[in-house]
């Protein structure tokens, strides 16, 4: 395998964790330090971004990722680029990547659930799994996908259903859309390819999930000043009938309104009254099928700093919002 084949792009994360002062993980060690211990060292290119837990990734930290991945991929001489870091926020980095990049080379992410110092740590299984995948040039065809004891999860899909688990990620509804299995990637389903934006900061998009008695009163105030508002609503997308309320005054304000659900499985659907989803629809929210709420976040904070807007917003929703 000639050098710099796949880039691996190094971020922190439990992956790169090690007891600190007072016996804290905290995330410490570079990219090459990771790859060296997997016996990449002279297989791939490294650079490590920032080492920090992704707990404190930012939206312009997703911004930056972006633009390095985007930079070796129109590099000839990467075929694929693997990006490491936290798990807690793997998810959305992976969407975000779903969103903005062109599905022109493979490109996996990866962490791991126990730290670097573990005798029995799954990072390097993972980042050796992650490598693999980024070697395959048919898993181009996947987009961004999260590489994870084994198992490939399209970006779109993939949630984290375990804070401490080895098999912390899986695609609830949908499943995996590979394998790796000694290193061999095993193909299990494809991923419908989706308009992509051009890389930019999403505008900030209150995230906001209801509860047994949450009011209208507390969704406004949960949404001051944010530029769009998702709502992770009950089962099909339904609310306590003081909220209906809420979504017409931020709709009239111009701030979108996106319903999706608590639970982590099934499609939201305008079709309760009273409060329910035909309410919701009536104020004007939009629906995000299946769509985890915090990924419709990122799409649409994403929509907004692009100026997109109205119906045509909806046309983007519509598209990524089902499989």
């Amino acid at each position: 395998m000639r050098v710099g084949h796949v880039v691996v792009l190094a971020t922190g994360g439990t992956i790169a964790s090690v007891p600190g002062e007072h016996g804290d993980y905290v995330a410490s060690l570079g990219g090459r330090e990771l790859v060296s211990r997997i016996g990449e060292a002279g297989a791939v290119r490294v650079e490590t971004l920032f080492v920090k837990g992704s707990y404190a990734f930012t939206l312009e930290d997703l911004h930056t990722l972006a633009q390095a991945a985007i930079q070796y991929l129109d590099d000839s001489a990467i075929d694929g680029v693997v990006i490491t870091q936290g798990t807690d926020t793997l998810e959305e980095t992976s969407f975000y990547l779903a969103l903005v990049l062109e599905r022109r080379k493979p490109v996996a992410l990866t962490g791991a659930q126990l730290p670097a110092s573990d005798p029995q740590g799954d990072g390097p299984r993972n980042l050796s799994q992650a490598i693999a995948v980024a070697r395959d040039p048919e898993a181009a065809g996947w987009g961004p996908v999260v590489v994870f004891n084994g198992e490939i999860h399209a970006a779109r899909d993939v949630r984290k259903v375990d804070t401490a688990a080895l098999d912390a990620f899986k695609s609830p509804g949908w499943g995996p859309v590979g394998l790796v299995d000694r290193g061999r990637v095993i193909k299990a389903r494809s991923v419908p390819e989706r308009r992509v934006l051009p890389p930019a900061v999403p505008r900030p998009v209150a995230l906001i999930r209801l509860a047994v008695g949450l009011t209208g009163d507390q969704v406004l105030q949960a949404a001051a000043g944010a530029a769009g508002v998702v709502l992770e609503a009950f089962g099909r997308g339904n609310a306590n009938p003081s909220v209906a309320d809420a979504v017409r005054r931020l709709v009239d304000a111009g701030v979108p309104v996106v319903v999706t659900s608590r639970c982590v499985r099934g499609f939201v659907a305008p079709i309760y009254g009273d409060g329910g989803g035909r309410d919701l629809e009536r104020a004007g929210a939009w629906f995000a099928g299946d769509l985890a709420g915090e990924k419709a976040r990122l799409l649409l904070g994403l929509l907004l700093a692009h100026g997109i807007r109205g119906e045509a917003a909806q046309e983007w929703l519509a598209e990524w919002a089902m499989s």
